[in-house]
């Protein structure tokens, strides 16, 4: 039974200090789940032994029981919690090495995906779309707009939806958005709401989207017309972005192998040569951009 439930078949046989502590549980049920029984208790304003009264009246054997009914439904939120206490009491060296060891791990894993046709289809997607539209937040934002700098040579135009000028204007990008574009969207755990609230947004619109997320279970598959499946667990951390830097790396090697020419490399450099360094004083480049004023010595 859970705490809710827990709390309202008890509830006629609380004092009214206990239904003024069931009261604050039931309003703050996350952050109750993250507290010790010295913060419940100043938070409550009462004492500790009054809290441990108030679990007792609810039939649970003690505060740890208590908390194991606290945390259901949040232990997904609350593994990077578990993961830092866990961490702290380890020697630098040994969270070093585990953190190496963690990512030589996902890059393993994602490399078992190779003969998956997701990698040619992203691809394929990321060519013939009008717009391709990143939807992501937090570390997915700028992991994605790693992506969509290296995916400029490749595509006609880019939409970025990280929330940067504010959700109303994410919200505005993408109700221009329609079947001739593409939207990539990514979620890490911990996933982020507001990308769900938008990707349905963006399906609305008709537009074809692509999840980047950790596995089957993520609440963007369902939205979602195709899926790259990246592992991203961490012992440390709340996710790694490792094996979504191969993936996107992974699309950017089909793009330039299969879907650009020779010329268009060699166009594309002579281009960006005035913008490079050299230091072969025999061959210098030729500078024929202006130097900005912060470059002159």
């Amino acid at each position: 039974m859970n705490l809710p439930a827990l709390i309202e078949a008890q509830w006629t046989r609380l004092t009214m200090n206990q239904q003024r502590i069931a009261d604050f549980v039931l309003t703050n049920p996350f952050p109750v789940a993250t507290m010790g029984i010295e913060e419940l208790a100043s938070a409550t304003e009462t004492s500790t032994a009054t809290i441990t009264r108030f679990v007792k009246a609810l039939g649970l054997n003690g505060y740890t029981e208590f908390r194991n009914h606290a945390v259901q439904g949040y232990q997904a939120l609350l593994k990077p919690v578990e993961n830092v206490d866990r961490a702290r009491h380890n020697p630098p060296k040994r969270v070093v090495e585990d953190a190496f060891a963690n990512a030589l791990e996902l890059l393993k894993n994602v490399a078992q995906q190779a003969d998956n046709p997701v990698w040619e289809s992203a691809a394929m997607r990321i060519l013939n779309a009008q717009r391709i539209a990143f939807l992501g937040f937090g570390v997915s934002g700028n992991l994605l707009q790693l992506f969509a700098d290296r995916l400029l040579p490749f595509s006609h135009a880019q939409v970025m939806l990280t929330g940067d000028c504010g959700m109303e204007r994410v919200a505005l990008k993408i109700a221009g958005l329609g079947p001739e574009d593409l939207l990539i969207a990514m979620a890490l755990p911990r996933y982020s709401q507001a990308t769900v609230d938008f990707m349905k947004m963006a399906r609305g619109r008709g537009t074809y989207c692509i999840a980047i997320t950790d596995g089957p279970h993520s609440p963007l598959c369902a939205l979602s017309h195709e899926q790259i499946f990246i592992p991203a667990e961490h012992p440390v951390l709340h996710s790694s972005g490792i094996a979504a830097i191969a993936a996107f790396e992974t699309i950017l090697a089909i793009l330039a192998a299969h879907h650009q020419s020779v010329s268009d490399a060699v166009a594309r450099t002579r281009f960006l040569m005035p913008y490079f360094y050299a230091d072969d004083k025999t061959h210098p480049l030729s500078k024929t951009r202006t130097t900005d004023v912060s470059e002159a010595e």
